[in-house]
């Protein structure tokens, strides 16, 4: 139990920093869809993506605000009781306010029943937290039909352009010169990620030291994983190897233990900390999909090049693995497909395939052959189902059994989607 003039203290001197911290850029989600929903608003994602800048933008139009930062040093130890005690000192000093802002709420154990007591109550409740498979449990046992979920990932391209103030006409149109600074920018990008804390202080220590937090903190400390050395050559070897088939078995030959079982096991708790994610093949049958080899994916290009051992050009790895993360970002349902062809993957929605993306950094004589084949086997066996081929540079259009299929970068493909010219 923290002393009740201590907390009083701690959240005065939190929320004067709160008030005066720089709300950033701009990011995909319009607070303005969140606000008076009398629901918990609840931000998640891997370390150091923004989530606390977001809380920020959200909070901006709220007076007074009500904030508490969960990470706090001097918050180490804190117990329900004092969430429930720090609720009584905001009614004081703060009466009528209803709007409570939670950064890092996990650290406190027992969170869930204060939080839904104060929904219960009538307060909008914001808050973040570093590990979905934690919020997820806690949100189904007490708090079922209250929530809303928020994922957010490290900055997408169109982020990174307002990031660097650049800025186009709508119409799409951008002249000989703004398309070297777009390609500049993404090349760039595509080397060193979207990590806001980075693209500040290009350093690669920090990404390493993000890479270190997730594993230790997030996962090892939370799960209580004696096999530490193993388990973060688990970590290290996925995202080396990102976007490439791989066994269970295999894999724990690789870091050298016997059970299959223990790595899928691991591989959950990396999903759950953000820090990769799987691709399934696409099949009809669940069961088919779970016990087929699956793809694996960073969730920052930036961080992969920061911690894995890069033994070659690996420029389409890192296209294809960007991709992956801007369909997640963006709340596609994505499979990968392995028939006579592959494809890369297939977009689904209400369990029709809607379309299918092949990406190849650089669209060649010698693989546009397999790669319009692939697409060619998708869209003959879905026949609602468009084709699109993601490059880094090059922009045209084909024909694939007797339909359009159109040919673009990467760059333009983000910036259409998602509505920034």
């Amino acid at each position: 139990m923290i002393d009740p003039f201590q907390l009083r203290r701690i959240t005065a001197d939190q929320i004067a920093r709160f008030k005066t911290q720089d709300p950033g850029i701009s990011r995909r989600i319009n607070p303005e869809h969140y606000r008076e929903r009398l629901r918990i608003v609840v931000i998640s994602g891997v370390r150091r993506c923004g989530k606390s800048t977001l809380l920020k933008q959200l909070s901006l139009g709220y007076d007074p605000v009500l904030y508490l930062n969960c990470d706090d040093d001097r918050l180490v130890g804190a117990e329900t009781a004092d969430l429930a005690a720090l609720l009584k000192i905001w009614e004081e000093e703060y009466p009528g306010a209803r709007t409570v802002f939670l950064d890092e709420i996990q650290n406190i154990p027992g969170w869930e029943r204060v939080v839904r007591r104060m929904h219960d109550e009538g307060y909008n409740i914001f808050l973040t937290g570093s590990n979905s498979h934690l919020l997820s449990i806690e949100f189904g046992t007490h708090l079922t039909g209250r929530y809303i979920q928020i994922e957010l990932f490290p900055f997408g391209f169109d982020e990174m352009c307002r990031f660097k103030k650049i800025l186009f006409n709508k119409s799409g149109l951008i002249t000989t010169r703004q398309e070297a600074g777009i390609l500049r920018l993404f090349s760039s990008y595509l080397e060193d990620g979207g990590f806001p804390e980075y693209q500040k202080d290009p350093d690669p220590d920090i990404l390493r030291r993000t890479f270190d937090d997730i594993i230790f903190r997030d996962v090892i400390t939370r799960y209580g994983i004696r096999e530490i050395k193993a388990f973060r050559e688990l970590a290290r070897y996925l995202l080396t190897n990102m976007t490439r088939e791989a066994s269970l078995n295999s894999l724990a030959s690789v870091i050298g233990i016997k059970s299959g079982l223990s790595v899928k096991t691991w591989i959950g708790y990396l999903e759950d900390s953000y820090l990769l994610g799987s691709l399934c093949p696409y099949e009809y049958s669940m069961k088919q999909q779970l016990s087929r080899n699956q793809k694996y994916y960073g969730i920052d290009t930036g961080m992969r090049n920061a911690v894995a051992f890069r033994f070659s050009e690996d420029s389409g790895m890192l296209l294809e693995n960007l991709v992956w993360t801007e369909l997640r970002r963006q709340g596609k349902t994505v499979y990968g497909w392995t028939g006579k062809r592959e494809c890369d993957f297939l977009v689904v929605d209400r369990g029709e395939v809607k379309t299918a993306i092949q990406v190849c950094f650089h669209l060649t004589h010698e693989n546009r052959q397999r790669e319009v084949d692939g697409l060619a086997e998708v869209m003959e066996r879905f026949k609602n189902c468009t084709g699109i081929i993601l490059t880094e540079r090059q922009d045209e259009m084909l024909t694939v059994k007797d339909r359009p299929v159109r040919v673009t970068p990467v760059w333009r493909w983000v910036l259409e989607e998602t509505g920034f010219f």
